[in-house]
């Protein structure tokens, strides 16, 4: 890997293990649609397609004591496709325990992305940090046999 690379991917790896479930995310736990100001009806490609609200970012992790339950939809295909790839990788290839701790990654990674969302961060920000996010995971989770 090289250095620029590991420079741009050092934040995000700090990001995941700083975060825990215990920490305030610093995010008001109002619906992202009542928190979002009124803009105008200017739609572009990189505008998600309208879905269900996500989920509520202060919301606790899933249990972990049988299989993770799905994520709710975020709009964002590239997020979503992650997030179950993810999900499903670590339902079909790790016990238990080992599962548990993993889920914890995955729900900072699913908070970080929800949190973005219902702050307004720009479209094509957010699908690029869920295609970076994939990519991480892949490396990581390459030696349980998945492939995301």
């Amino acid at each position: 890997m090289t250095l620029p690379r590991m420079i741009l991917l050092l934040p995000f790896a700090f990001a995941l293990v700083a975060c825990n479930k215990d920490q305030p995310s610093g995010i008001p736990d109002a619906p992202a649609s009542a928190a979002a100001p009124q803009q105008p009806a200017a739609t572009t490609p990189a505008t998600p397609p309208q879905q269900a609200p996500v989920a509520a970012v202060g919301a606790p992790p899933p249990p972990v004591q049988g299989d993770i339950p799905p994520y709710e939809k975020t709009g964002f295909p590239d997020c979503d496709d992650y997030v179950e790839a993810y999900r499903q990788c670590l339902n079909s290839r790790l016990s238990p325990d080992a599962r548990k701790e993993m889920a914890r990654e995955l729900h900072a990674s699913v908070r970080a992305i929800v949190g973005n969302i219902a702050r307004g961060v720009d479209a094509q920000r957010v699908a690029r940090q869920c295609q970076r996010a994939r990519g991480l995971a892949r490396t990581k989770l390459g030696s349980l046999g998945c492939t995301l």
